[in-house]
């Protein structure tokens, strides 16, 4: 008899990483995952078919079928991905247990192990026929993880442990348009998610002109961070096609507002430089012992921070970049407030109402490419003291050009 398809799921990084190559990479075909068999695609499918229906967008390529996951952020006012967090798997005895357990508790009474063992028994399983029966270990496991979890509250009197249920967050008007908010924009979104789950009718009235959807599927991973940080822990790291684990010293978090991604900063051996990783590259992050490093490894990130451009370091050396413009004061003074807003830690001076440079010192010349490419035409003079770089910067000028012009272009042409 065939096996019926179940859309709750155990582990969460799976369709966490088939979500987002769906969104970020997709169209996706069949045949484009091949480190899980072609029965375990189909049943994931399913489920962000089932989770995410109406932002399902397939594709006919040939003879076989390509899905993809479109959501435009104009369009929502909650980010749909929440979904995905809402279908664990559970047991029988999960589903009993929760509902029993929060039905004994509702009179706000405590009670120990044995009182509730003898509750349920008399109160709910005298009522099956099937000889259903709830193991004491059992029962000890659960109520240990609503402890865990937040849910119940434990306490010793006597020589018995007594378990009480915690009181519900009661939100004011006030407080439930904040989470409404920042449940959106904040790190950890999907918590003021389940927050609002137990509201009615509560409209929505934000909208977001810069919404970055995937970060709800990092949540895990920004949580653990951010608990590894406080308390100054090394961490493993399992990511996404790695098999081996990276012993890592996070530092700090830090989320680009240009292209919305987020990433750990910190070290993998004492005494080496910093490194980046991308959230919505691992997989899995376990805490690990307790470092006295940290506080000394914030400070110089905080001294290294001054001169980065973007996530990365490129020669670890700091550069010197000064690049001379034609703009005219008068008739493009808009170029010049673009500059000293994207412009970062690097200085705008006048030299004439039609000169002006812009000097900065950072590690990453390369991450600095697409902010001066933006430029292009207005590059009177451009020094880094990098000789290789400079050629290579105005080698790909060359290489776009010829794509849109003449051939023969070369680098004294530009």
């Amino acid at each position: 008899m065939a096996k019926s398809f179940n859309e709750l799921i155990k582990n969460f990084s799976v369709i966490r990483n088939y979500v987002r190559e769906f969104y970020v990479y997709g169209f996706k075909q069949r045949e484009d995952f091949t480190t899980k068999s072609g029965r375990s695609y189909d049943n994931v499918r399913r489920r962000i078919e089932s989770y995410l229906r109406e932002y399902i967008e397939v594709e006919q390529q040939g003879n076989r079928k390509a899905l993809r996951l479109f959501i435009d952020p104009n369009e929502i006012t909650e980010n749909p991905m929440f979904a995905v967090w809402q279908a664990k798997s559970f047991t029988k005895n999960d589903v009993f247990l929760h509902f029993v357990l929060m039905d004994i508790f509702s009179d706000g009474e405590n009670y120990s192990v044995n009182q509730l063992l003898a509750r349920i028994d008399k109160d709910y399983l005298a009522h099956f026929q099937d000889g259903f029966i709830i193991e004491v270990l059992t029962l000890r496991k659960k109520l240990a993880e609503y402890v865990d979890l937040g849910v119940l509250r434990r306490e010793s009197r006597g020589r018995e442990i007594h378990f009480s249920r915690v009181a519900s967050v009661v939100l004011s008007d006030r407080a439930l348009r904040a989470v409404q908010f920042f449940k959106e924009m904040a790190p950890l979104g999907v918590l003021g998610h389940y927050l609002l789950q137990q509201e009615r009718g509560l409209d929505a009235i934000f909208r977001y002109k810069h919404y970055f959807v995937m970060h709800t599927l990092e949540d895990q991973v920004c949580l653990d961070l951010l608990a590894a940080i406080r308390e100054a822990r090394w961490v493993a790291l399992t990511r996404f096609g790695r098999e081996q684990e990276l012993r890592f010293l996070p530092v700090k978090l830090l989320s680009s507002a240009q292209s919305g991604r987020r990433y750990v900063v910190g070290k993998s051996k004492t005494g080496q430089f910093f490194a980046f990783h991308r959230l919505d590259q691992i997989e899995q992050v376990t805490l690990m012992e307790v470092t006295a490093d940290i506080r000394m490894e914030k400070k110089h990130f905080d001294e290294v921070r001054k001169f980065m451009w973007s996530a990365g370091f490129d020669r670890r050396v700091v550069h010197s970049l000064c690049v001379t413009l034609a703009i005219d004061e008068m008739r493009e003074a808009y170029m010049l407030e673009r500059i000293r807003m994207e412009g970062r830690h690097g200085r705008l001076i006048r030299l004439t109402s039609k000169r002006f440079e812009y000097r900065i010192e950072t590690y990453d010349l390369n991450g600095m490419k697409p902010f001066l490419r933006t430029f292009v035409g207005r590059i009177v003079a451009l020094d880094s003291g990098d000789e290789a770089w400079e050629r290579q910067f105005f080698s790909e000028l060359a290489d776009m050009y010829r794509l849109y012009f003449e051939e023969g272009t070369t680098v004294g042409d530009i």
